[in-house]
């Protein structure tokens, strides 16, 4: 046989393995991907220790809770509008992940962790500075935005918290929900998108020391998690 032919093969044969390999990639990657591998299921409760009710959610306001460790904030929103399923997004890595869409009967309720893509700003007992408004964005001139009032960055709340304008180059991760069909119950299951724990807990190791205990911020919940209107969790919440 001659060598070219026995080339030719070769290089078609390679080919068709590339070919196998980015098709087999590009499958998993569509998939939801969890940002967090162990992120534990927490039922979401009030200060009483009663369920959360996507229904019983005011709409357009701003809740807080924490999760999946005792010091890492996240938003709960009820939109004014259903939002759109299984939307593609890009994490830090560049690479595509499926955020699911919101839930509850309309489809509204999402959850997003209010730290920051950009710098890490986050919401704490102190001062909350990730915020969302219904009307239109001064900073971006989008309507429906989760703002940084600390740099700038805006995000789409109902589209899988896509970067909208400022400095932040990628979505902040997504709180998965899971709602039940009959007890209209809220549970947070785990993550989509880019999670930035190590980097905050790195960042604010000082003062989530202060605020939790020598090296407490780092515990993760078991069973529930307390959900609170942000005025009731922050001192200040800023507005811009």
């Amino acid at each position: 046989m001659d060598r070219s032919d026995v080339n030719r093969r070769s290089f078609v044969k390679a080919c068709s393995a590339v070919a196998t390999l980015a098709a087999a990639s590009a499958t998993r990657l569509v998939r939801p991907a969890f940002a967090l591998a162990d992120a534990p299921k927490i039922k979401l409760v009030d200060k009483a220790g009663k369920p959360i009710k996507a229904g019983e959610l005011e709409v357009n306001a701003n809740y807080i809770f924490p999760y999946p460790y005792v010091s890492t904030p996240c938003l709960l929103l009820r939109l004014d509008a259903p939002t759109p399923r299984n939307v593609m997004r890009t994490n830090a890595e560049k690479a595509p992940y499926t955020w699911p869409g919101g839930v509850g009967k309309d489809s509204a309720v999402v959850s997003y962790s209010a730290i920051c893509a950009h710098l890490l700003t986050y919401d704490s007992r102190h001062a909350s500075f990730m915020t969302y408004h219904r009307g239109r964005s001064d900073l971006s001139g989008h309507e429906r935005a989760i703002t940084c009032c600390a740099h700038g960055s805006t995000y789409d709340a109902v589209n899988g918290a896509a970067v909208l304008s400022g400095p932040a180059e990628f979505p902040l991760a997504a709180v998965q929900l899971a709602c039940d069909d009959g007890s209209d119950e809220l549970t947070a299951v785990g993550f989509v998108g880019t999670v930035l724990f190590e980097r905050f807990f790195e960042a604010f190791r000082a003062d989530l020391n202060a605020d939790f205990g020598r090296g407490a911020y780092r515990e993760l919940l078991r069973d529930r998690t307390v959900v609170k209107p942000i005025a009731e969790y922050s001192d200040a919440v800023s507005a811009c």
